[in-house]
């Protein structure tokens, strides 16, 4: 489940920077991480809570439990 919750908070990421939310200071402020630092961690192997996956959820407005899902297949929106 962490590889699923570590790939698709990438993939919020790469959403966040082509909303124009760049930084990873901005980034972690948007998804309710707080600090930079956690966000770095997070990405370096930490573990996402299940908390953390529900919190970037809503933040993203995805539905709950997409953070727990394995999107690598699933064709991209137009």
């Amino acid at each position: 489940m962490q590889l699923n919750r570590r790939t698709n908070l990438r993939g919020a990421l790469i959403e966040l920077d082509w909303l124009g939310v760049c930084s990873y200071e901005n980034q972690a402020s948007f998804l309710g991480l707080g600090k930079r630092m956690v966000l770095t961690e997070l990405l370096r192997g930490a573990d996402i809570t299940t908390t953390v996956a529900r919190d970037i959820e809503w933040a993203m407005q995805k539905r709950q439990g997409w953070m727990d899902e394995d999107h690598r297949n699933e064709a991209l929106d137009d």
